[in-house]
């Protein structure tokens, strides 16, 4: 899950589009049917989320050239936009469909398979061998409504880890010799911070990574199935477990424990005062630890990586982190799925999942392994070898995308007065209107 180039911005998926869009592949002739492809056998269209500048697109590109040299098939890769979705569906309908589509399960792309722009990849599995080298809780949340029983979606490739960075060079500055672990020791290092004139958790109030904060601490009190529920059809203010998960959200953010103005900060931002050493804290994914060392500021030298300290009764027993698959990976186009383009996709995804390669794109891009394995050599990065470690510290929190969906958008608008100055009573109207006024 790459946030930087997946579209900020989240587009409803509305029926009336599914049916539209539904309409436009009936007419799309050969592009569009699964029994007859078109275009030569001895190449591969693709559109790809790890475009240039991505940390993935170089282990990418090798991949491609490997891949040609020893099928002899030609990639015609496209590079997906920001708005890829809306890229692919307006391929698809004008009858110029990719074979696959490297992306994020995210927003419009849960949709495709009702829309028909692909197909379930059950079947590959299996076909293919690798169903005994995927794990099974990246592949359940592939399938449709992240059930085991669903169908599935596409092949999940890109996971990730998603911690708190603390820079322990500036706890130490303010006087905090420990990394805290309760919500007490945060605010209080929280003080000492902003005594020493450093910011404390710096976040992006007015964007995503805004809005995965404050369902991480929203959730403290409440167990998975039900904030799945909640986030899915909503009841915010009337489940009291997430009430007290949101009162504990204003009580941080009352408290200090937020950098200043965050609800108008986005995700650049947070990064630059974090790189910068402008903040002392932040929540960020494993696609950011190679900028970290990018930055050159030596801020990855004295990061540790840990948990969101928790406030005193919660359902949690270790400080929180989300770890998902629901990054990039493979969606096959009904065209790929034709009789005479099928093979050549074989053989081009399943060259992504050798150990080796895989292990390439943890060197280059961080991600957290879909397959079974061990990786820890290919972590040069020291916030990737912490990060591979991470299972023994923390628990790991319901990331709100795939449950939330269309909602995201408004959702967004809502918490960002929350990280301003709006109640806790505010904040759950806010999320239940927005939850509701996308899925009527």
């Amino acid at each position: 899950m790459d946030h930087r180039t997946r579209p900020w911005a989240v587009r409803v998926i509305a029926g009336s589009v599914v049916s539209a869009l539904a309409l436009a592949l009936g007419g799309c002739g050969t592009s569009g049917d699964a029994e007859s492809g078109t275009g030569s056998s001895n190449s591969i269209d693709v559109v790809t989320r790890w475009s240039a500048g991505n940390t993935a697109a170089a282990a990418q590109s090798r991949v491609f050239k490997a891949f040609t040299k020893e099928t002899g098939v030609k990639v015609n890769a496209t590079d997906g936009l920001e708005t890829i979705d809306d890229q692919v569906e307006n391929a698809v309908a004008a009858g110029k469909s990719p074979d696959v589509v490297i992306v994020n399960l995210y927003d419009k792309t849960l949709g495709w398979q009702d829309a028909g722009v692909t197909v379930p990849v059950d079947d590959y599995l299996r076909e293919w061998g690798l169903a005994d080298k995927m794990k099974p809780s990246a592949l359940d949340e592939w399938r449709v409504g992240g059930k085991p029983e669903g169908k599935l979606q596409g092949l999940p490739f890109s996971g990730f880890t998603w911690p708190v960075w603390y820079n322990t060079d500036l706890l130490k500055t303010a006087g905090v010799d420990q990394i805290p672990t309760t919500t007490d020791e945060l605010i209080d290092a929280s003080k000492k911070l902003r005594a020493a004139h450093i910011q404390p958790l710096t976040v992006g109030g007015n964007d995503w990574s805004g809005q995965k904060l404050f369902y991480q601490i929203a959730q403290s009190y409440t167990d998975a199935a039900t904030m799945k529920k909640v986030m899915r059809s909503g009841g915010y203010c009337a489940t009291p477990s997430v009430m007290r998960g949101i009162k504990l959200f204003t009580q941080l953010r009352d408290g200090g424990v937020f950098a200043d103005n965050a609800a108008g900060l986005n995700s650049d931002a947070m990064y630059a005062a974090y790189y910068s050493g402008k903040a002392a804290m932040m929540s960020a994914g494993s696609w950011a630890y190679t900028d970290a060392k990018k930055s050159d500021t030596g801020v990855e030298t004295h990061t540790t990586l840990a948990g969101l300290p928790l406030p005193s009764g919660s359902t949690y027993k270790n400080p929180t982190a989300y770890q998902g698959f629901t990054g990039v990976g493979f969606m096959i186009t009904k065209r790929g799925a034709s009789k005479d383009r099928i093979d050549n996709v074989r053989k081009f995804i399943t060259s992504f999942y050798t150990d080796a390669t895989v292990g390439d794109f943890v060197k280059d891009a961080g991600i957290l392994p879909p397959t079974d394995g061990d990786f820890l050599k290919y972590a040069t990065d020291p916030l990737l070898a912490q990060s591979l470690k991470l299972d023994k510290t923390v628990d790991y929190a319901v990331v709100p995308d795939v449950w939330i969906g269309s909602a995201s958008d408004p959702i967004i608008q809502v918490l960002t007065g929350a990280y301003g100055k709006s109640s806790a009573d505010k904040i759950c109207e806010g999320l239940d209107d927005a939850t509701k006024n996308t899925k009527s």
